[in-house]
């Protein structure tokens, strides 16, 4: 990948004009247009410049890469721009999956509380799996399709900014760990009550609707939280996630399709 090249896509991610790009390095739109054409080159000033405006190193902008769309055979590279988009992208995905599993279980609700009304039991039913379903539905349109080369190919980030990365990852594990594991364990035992009872061990009743309460809690404190550490996980440690069998499969089908 040529220099222009990297400036377009660049530039692109952080979803600036050319004049935009051109106000703040202290230069012209046709310059920047040039530039990216590979028509000129900037000095060192404004290299320096577009270095701390797409916080990205100066190497990777000199090197010349043999690749398209930023995927050469080393990877991908991942600016510190399209990496903090991701991860909140994921944040926003995993929790409309959350919300939609945390109605689908409180739609157990009223079906424990209004034993005695069928028409009340049968709609609140209704209404929580709706909702569940319609949140499903957000989740799955959220996913911007820019991110999705980050789960195809293998990953390049800057080392400083893969060390800042790590070290801010580290900090929020801790509270998603937090999360994550009273999560479970509200699943579980939300569960075991619900299959128990439905197996005869125990008789419905309307204390069951804690039951799905913390059921529900469970299984959205789950998805998230999951969902979060996945994202991290597949920027930090990209050499584990690439060395699972089912991402070589992909990857090299992938690779081989392209070259026929």
């Amino acid at each position: 990948m040529t220099f222009g090249e990297k400036l377009f896509q660049l530039r692109k991610e952080k979803g600036l004009s050319q004049e935009a790009l051109a106000e703040q390095v202290g230069t012209t739109r046709q310059a920047i247009s040039k530039w990216e054409n590979d028509q000129g080159f900037p000095e060192t000033e404004k290299l320096l410049q577009l270095s701390n405006i797409f916080e990205i190193s100066i190497d990777y902008l000199l090197k010349d890469e043999q690749s398209s769309n930023t995927v050469s055979e080393g990877g991908y590279y991942v600016s510190k721009e399209m990496a903090t988009g991701y991860i909140a992208n994921q944040k926003k995905i995993s929790c409309y999956i959350g919300i939609g599993f945390l109605f689908w279980a409180l739609a157990g609700i009223p079906y424990v509380m209004f034993t005695a009304n069928l028409t009340w039991r049968y709609l609140g039913m209704a209404i929580f799996i709706i909702i569940g379903i319609g949140s499903f539905v957000l989740g799955s349109f959220s996913e911007e399709p820019k991110y999705k080369v980050l789960k195809e190919e293998p990953l390049i980030l800057d080392h400083g900014y893969l060390k800042e990365l790590s070290n801010m990852y580290q900090a929020k594990r801790r509270i998603y760990v937090a999360l994550f594991v009273p999560s479970i364990i509200l699943f579980i035992v939300g569960f075991l009550a619900i299959s128990l009872t439905m197996d005869g061990k125990f008789v419905w009743c309307e204390y069951h609707s804690f039951v799905f309460l913390g059921f529900a809690i469970g299984l959205f404190g789950f998805c998230y939280c999951a969902g979060v550490i996945d994202a991290y996980e597949l920027l930090i440690r990209n050499e584990q996630y690439t060395s699972r069998l089912f991402f070589k499969i992909k990857y090299k089908s992938k690779r081989f399709l392209s070259i026929k």
